[in-house]
């Protein structure tokens, strides 16, 4: 089923960045995976969260996506109902990674740690299934484009 949001209107060059950053965050998704698998000691050293850094990544890309979805309609309404209560639940926690990953506090005092992000099981639960619905859109838009292009 093509998609009826935003992203059938994307010119290429816009849906070359979004597949871009889309990449990005898989990336970011696979090291944070690779750092989660291997455990990790967790005390109260401030660099504790230092190993984490794939993970404050990974949401900063979601973030982006996440803000364009609620925002610009970058999905259509089908795919944004799927995953709209998901998208809302998290966004704070992605505001607050993305702020954190590009603003370079004076203090660590007022800054999310890994361990309090993850505390909630169902939080990694949500941004699993963002993080595919968003890569889902773009695969289906590009099978979309690739079809158009042999019919023409």
């Amino acid at each position: 089923m093509p998609v009826n949001g935003s992203l059938s209107h994307a010119s290429a060059d816009r849906l070359t960045c979004l597949v871009r950053h889309w990449t990005w965050a898989d990336e970011a998704l696979a090291r944070f995976e690779h750092e989660l698998a291997g455990g990790w000691e967790y005390g109260e050293d401030p660099l504790a969260d230092h190993p984490f850094g794939a993970y404050y990544h990974w949401c900063a890309l979601l973030c982006g996506f996440s803000e364009a979805a609620l925002e610009h309609g970058l999905l259509s309404a089908r795919q944004l109902d799927a995953i709209r209560r998901d998208l809302e639940a998290s966004l704070p926690a992605l505001r607050a990674c993305r702020q954190l990953l590009v603003v370079i506090p004076s203090s660590l005092e007022e800054q999310p740690r890994v361990v309090d992000l993850l505390g909630d099981e169902a939080t990694l639960g949500r941004l699993r299934r963002v993080h595919e619905a968003f890569g889902e859109a773009l695969r289906e838009e590009r099978m979309s484009r690739e079809i158009d292009s042999l019919d023409h």
